[in-house]
């Protein structure tokens, strides 16, 4: 299912940027860009789709706070695939 696929694509980006420990405070300069990830997961699971889309596209904006450029451009390049996923299920 192609849900269950994008969840662990969304903790797999959690948890690479720091951030898998639910009842931690969100970490450093990361911590805005976690959490817009967490509450797409959040609402991908409760399939709030708008929520989730908006969440992705504040993900995506939140971009420039991962200071390591490998892991950005992974980041960025699981975002987009996300949304283009998104994108193709609204037609």
């Amino acid at each position: 299912m192609q849900r269950d696929k994008d969840v662990k694509l969304l903790d797999g980006l959690i948890a690479g940027l720091g951030g898998s420990d639910e009842g931690m405070k969100t970490p450093g300069t990361s911590g805005l860009l976690i959490e817009h990830l967490r509450e797409a997961r959040s609402n991908l699971m409760g399939s709030m789709r708008a929520e989730y889309g908006l969440n992705l596209d504040q993900a995506k904006s939140s971009l420039a706070c991962v200071t390591d450029k490998t892991k950005r451009a992974d980041v960025k390049e699981t975002l987009a695939g996300l949304i283009h996923e998104l994108e193709i299920a609204k037609r």
